[in-house]
């Protein structure tokens, strides 16, 4: 199960990272808006907060 929630918070990370380098190779005409970036970044560089929904998840599963 552990094994899971790792892939889980991995999955995650790695699509926001996608995300971020489509917008960065996009420039001016991005969709993306401030808020959805910085909701991207968090992802990225807090994974602290991923904690707390892979407890979430783990209670829900219970």
């Amino acid at each position: 199960m552990k094994k899971n929630i790792q892939k889980l918070r991995t999955n995650k990370v790695r699509k926001a990272q996608l995300k971020l380098s489509k917008h960065k190779s996009m420039g001016t005409r991005s969709n993306f808006s401030i808020y959805e970036v910085a909701s991207l970044m968090d992802v990225v560089q807090n994974r602290s907060q991923m904690k707390n929904e892979s407890m979430l998840f783990s209670i829900h599963m219970n």
